[in-house]
């Protein structure tokens, strides 16, 4: 595991590499360790990169059905935060979770969330699907009744242009549908909540 280049996706993430001290990520992707570690020494790159040192994480855990492994850590400035992300290998999930529990000495557990673990992200989701879909909306008659303001900004412009081809009538099918699909979401795993690893960190 350690000094080995694992491929990973997630946000602007794609490889990783596990040494003495911590869990290194990159956005960039790399045949070896070596380069790896060059490039993420340099101080002016346009790469992404993480360092999440092994004893500022506070817990590693993946739903058995899901992909992703969430890292819950505490940065430099003292503020917890989450790394999401997957191998592209499956055989490497086994391995990553072995190297924590046998030589960086986590303790693994299995549990089953609670309903209310289980929805609280898919329903934040919802929330904001909601709120977003009526902005959008109401943007789309302004632009449909001519009152919208001249954009000068390109990502603005494209959006005004996306939202006008839509509709209002476009944007209550589009929020409708994605709507349904956190509510089904929600159902399904509230009726039958997923079942989780977690690796906590010594000392715990």
């Amino acid at each position: 595991m350690v000094d080995k280049v694992f491929l990973v996706t997630g946000n602007k993430i794609s490889s990783l590499i596990a040494d003495e001290n911590s869990l290194k990520f990159s956005s960039s992707v790399f045949d070896t360790a070596e380069s790896f570690k060059e490039a993420f020494a340099k101080k002016l790159s346009l790469a992404t990169k993480v360092e999440i040192k092994y004893d500022s994480i506070k817990s590693l855990k993946k739903e058995d059905n899901d992909k992703d492994i969430s890292i819950r850590y505490r940065t430099y400035v003292g503020i917890l935060s989450d790394c999401l992300f997957s191998f592209t290998t499956p055989a490497d999930y086994e391995r990553f979770f072995n190297f924590f529990e046998k030589e960086r000495y986590f303790s693994k557990r299995h549990e089953t969330l609670t309903p209310l673990k289980a929805i609280r992200s898919h329903l934040i989701g919802l929330l904001v699907t909601i709120a977003i879909a009526v902005f959008i909306y109401f943007q789309a008659i302004e632009i449909k009744n001519g009152t919208v303001e001249e954009a000068y900004n390109g990502k603005t412009r494209a959006f005004n242009y996306i939202v006008g081809l839509l509709g209002d009538k476009g944007v209550i099918a589009v929020g409708t549908l994605a709507t349904c699909y956190f509510l089904y979401k929600i159902w399904a795993r509230f009726s039958n909540p997923p079942k989780q690893t977690i690796l906590l960190p010594p000392n715990y």
